[in-house]
């Protein structure tokens, strides 16, 4: 069955140059197997004619040419706005100008199960005859062109009004589409804000590259490269745009800034963008290329040392980026300039207008740290922004929503989300457990990155199945690659060795039913429950604090609105479960249901990806965890205890600090220090603060460290419980083990807790009697001044203000005296309360020497 997909919007697709018409066709270049996509657009320029041709095998490319009177009024319209281009942005007012256009963009539209706005402009064209009853309705936005229009239109005057009804056609497609394709979480967050558009609807779909045709190149082929394009002698900083605004201040500021500030660097400057330099006198360190091809532009990112970015305004991602990532260069971009790209690890360095330069100059000067973000940019770019496997991915997501919507098929209530890796009996087995599910109004995504595909994944199972098979490593991108192509109202989360009750479904849907909670978090059961030999997973007695995908459900337009699972916590896989769910409670309520339940099989630890070693790793992650939530990440290591079964957490912890640059807050030195002997003092010399950690997992990724300092941390003697662990024997070890996780896993952090609670009521009570005595004493001068007043008065008539000479009359005087009065009053009180205060300071000191601290038996 084929799906056939029209695109609109009024520019060429090839020659593929500028970012609009790279992001044409690397979304829809290779939708994949039953596509066939029709692209309808024409020339922003006069001279062309009509053309056809079949850029891809799945991808025709159809151009119809705009009329002169077209452009005439367009150049009237420039010319009243002071020679700012609307071709686009006035589009729809003029486009009755062009009426060939118009109808062959109408006739598409009308023939497609698909349509797609790329841009807004074309929607007000085509509305009539669209079909949203059976055709699925999309909007790809480049920007969010209200906000960029605003920003580089609004006069006052004519530009406003151009600006105001960007914002009209927008908001109307947006109101009409089915999906959303934002290019990123925040373009994601403004169409929600600005057009108020559930996340539900929205995806993030990246800009990307072709990372099949830009890749890094050997050491031969870079002489070679630099020798023909006369490079050799010193580093190139290369730089890529079109002629926009945005761009061309970046330009300027590369020719005015950087050039002189570092002249044995040649600086490149690559692409229409140059254009906007011609009035400029530039330093001999300054080459402009003006408009290149698309080998050209290899070349030049195979030339180079090193790629700059520095832009200061602009709205959606930089493709420009990315081309850099996939030819594995170094990055030094502004913080808008990387706007958008989410990485997993390093990609880039950030810098501010002021130490732009010092940066690429310390970048350069160490050729370890150029080499290792030139690796992780080619890395993250194959991962994440590959236009082959975004491409492909959309192609899925369309005909996931394209199919049901043409057979009349409503949304299911919920969908499964299940990774899974080389464990495809188990998968079968899940498949059984999903298949006697009671509430029957669901949907199941199995995201499989094993080598070979599942040999059941053609089964019918009696539900709704989709199957992925990827060579894309990683539990976070999977259950985020699933949770995209979701239709339902809820995403269940579960493992591929977990066995859902028949009810699971049921209950979960009564707790979403009858009450307004954002996600929802089930039991897990499990076996061998304490016994070392063997992991068991369950979330018994850990509700609303550790999370874990086995068993999570969370609303679908949130967990979107949210950006789902950060993929900062992938390498590895751990804690994101946790993190995902602490931002979960942030929006709302999730609480626990022990109805809908899943046991989750103990796994042997002989097995390597469950032994000890192996998954003491994980708790690298902690560290990521607690930048992210300072103040939530202490309640959890109480909880937890993680310390009395793993020896390794408190290395693997430290190690993870260290890695992130992490500032280690003082509850949780605290912990650290009672109950492992650590006495924390922070990173050596390194300065790091929680103001100084990037916010953001993204960011963490971009700045480029300089080697990690080692911690400073003193280990005081064995404590009595690893003295008795020597003395007991090997036989009894086990009993103790679970005897001894429980008593402490209970009893510590209650101890702790009452500690810290008597702790905080006994600064209260020293902050609380400071201020008495600063009242009083402010009481008692102002009695003072009221009493020199006064003394000054005579026995009768007025008197002289003691102050300014001015008469005091009788009344003054008398509320002078009242005034007295009440201030002596509340001296009094408070002198009471303070002597309370200093009685039950000296009860509690009477009670704690009274009283004996028993520790418990070991």
């Amino acid at each position: 069955m084929t799906l056939r997909t029209t695109v609109l919007d009024m520019q060429p697709i090839d020659p593929p140059v500028g970012g609009g018409r790279l992001r044409l066709l690397g979304l829809y270049h290779g939708l994949g197997h039953g596509h066939r996509a029709h692209y309808v657009g024409t020339y922003d320029w006069r001279g062309p004619g009509a053309r056809k041709q079949q850029l891809t095998p799945t991808l025709l490319e159809e151009l119809v040419p705009l009329t002169e009177a077209h452009f005439t009024a367009s150049d009237r319209r420039a010319q009243d706005l002071g020679g700012k281009g609307v071709i686009d942005t006035a589009f729809h007012t003029m486009a009755h100008l062009s009426p060939d256009y118009v109808e062959a963009a109408r006739r598409a539209a009308r023939e497609a199960d698909v349509v797609v706005f790329s841009h807004p402009w074309i929607y007000p064209l085509v509305r009539d005859v669209l079909q949203p009853d059976r055709q699925l309705i999309v909007y790809d936005a480049h920007n969010v062109e209200g906000l960029l229009r605003t920003e580089l239109l609004d006069d006052g005057g004519a530009g406003s009004a151009v600006a105001r009804g960007v914002v009209e056609v927008e908001s109307a497609v947006c109101r009409a589409a089915d999906l959303i394709l934002a290019c990123s979480h925040e373009d994601r967050e403004a169409f929600a804000n600005l057009y108020g558009v559930s996340a539900g609807r929205i995806r993030v779909v990246p800009n990307g590259t072709f990372t099949r045709q830009i890749v890094p190149p050997s050491i031969e082929e870079k002489h070679a490269v630099r020798q023909r394009l006369g490079a050799e002698g010193r580093p190139v900083a290369f730089f890529l745009g079109s002629k926009y605004g945005p761009n061309v201040a970046a330009a300027r500021f590369i020719a005015e800034a950087l050039a002189p500030a570092l002249p044995g660097v040649l600086f490149v400057i690559a692409g229409g963008v140059g254009d906007g330099l011609e009035d400029m006198t530039l330093p001999a360190n300054v080459r402009v290329t003006g408009q290149i091809s698309e080998e050209d532009k290899i070349a030049w990112l195979q030339a180079s040392n090193v790629a700059v970015n520095p832009m200061f305004s602009g709205s959606g991602t930089n493709i420009k980026m990315l081309d850099f990532m996939a030819a594995g260069l170094p990055i030094v971009s502004t913080e808008i300039g990387a706007r958008g790209i989410e990485t997993s690890e390093r990609a880039f360095a950030i810098a501010h207008a002021e130490n732009f330069a010092q940066t690429i100059r310390t970048l350069l000067d160490n050729p370890a740290d150029m080499a290792a973000l030139g690796e992780g940019a080619r890395v993250q770019a194959d991962r994440f922004y590959s236009w082959e496997r975004i491409s492909d991915s959309l192609g899925a997501l369309l005909a996931r929503w394209a199919v049901p919507k043409r057979e009349g098929r409503e949304p299911p209530f919920f969908s499964v989300i299940v990774p899974t890796y080389e464990r495809h009996t188990l998968l079968t087995k899940l498949a059984g457990y999903l298949a006697l599910q009671t509430w029957r109004d669901f949907e199941v995504i199995m995201v499989d990155q094993s080598a070979e595909p599942w040999p059941d994944r053609d089964r019918d199972f009696g539900f709704d199945l989709l199957y992925i098979h990827t060579d894309r490593k990683g539990a976070v991108t999977a259950r985020n690659t699933g949770a995209a192509l979701a239709r339902g109202r809820v995403i269940a989360f579960t493992d591929d060795d977990c066995e859902p009750h028949e009810g699971w479904l049921a209950n979960a849907h009564e707790c979403f039913s009858t009450s307004d909670i954002v996600g929802l978090e089930g039991l897990i059961t499990s076996g061998r429950a304490g016994d070392p030999n063997w992991r068991g997973v369950t979330n018994d007695g850990f509700e609303g604090i550790g999370f874990m995908t086995a068993n999570l459900f969370v609303r679908a337009d949130v967990f979107h609105a949210i950006n789902g699972f950060d993929i900062a916590l992938e390498k590895p896989h751990f804690r994101e479960d946790t993190d995902l769910g602490w931002r979960l409670q942030e929006v709302g309520e999730v609480p626990f249901s022990r109805g809908a339940w899943v046991y989750h099989p103990p796994h042997p630890r002989s097995v390597e990806r469950e032994s000890l070693e192996v998954r003491s790793k994980f708790f690298l992650n902690d560290a990521i965890l607690l930048r992210k939530h300072p103040d939530r990440y202490a309640d959890l290591l109480l909880r937890e205890v993680q310390w009395v079964h793993n020896p390794h957490f408190w290395d693997y912890f430290l190690k993870g600090v260290e890695l992130h640059g992490v500032n280690v807050p003082e509850p949780v030195r605290q912990i650290m220090h009672d109950n492992a002997g650590i006495t924390y003092t922070g990173l050596l010399g390194a300065g790091v603060g929680a103001a100084d950690a990037p916010a953001h997992p993204v960011e963490s990724a971009q700045v480029v460290h300089a080697p990690a300092p080692a911690l400073h941390v003193e280990l005081r003697d064995a404590s009595l419980r690893n003295s008795l662990r020597r003395s007991i024997s090997w036989t009894v070890r086990p009993v103790w083990r679970r005897i001894w996780a429980r008593i402490e896993g209970r009893v510590r952090p209650v101890d702790q807790k009452v500690d810290a609670i008597h702790q905080a009521l006994s600064d209260l009570r020293h902050e609380t009697t400071e201020r008495l005595r600063e009242i009083d004493a402010r009481i008692e001068a102002l009695d003072t001044r009221i009493g020199a007043v006064l003394d000054k008065v005579p026995a009768r008539g007025p008197a002289q203000g003691a102050a300014n000479g001015e008469a005091l009359s009788a009344e003054a005087e008398e509320v002078l005296r009242a005034a007295r009065l009440v201030l002596r009053q509340h001296s009094s009180a408070l002198a009471a309360v303070g002597h309370h205060l200093d009685s039950e300071d000296e009860a509690a000191e009477r009670r704690a020497q009274s009283v004996q601290t028993v520790q418990p038996t070991r």
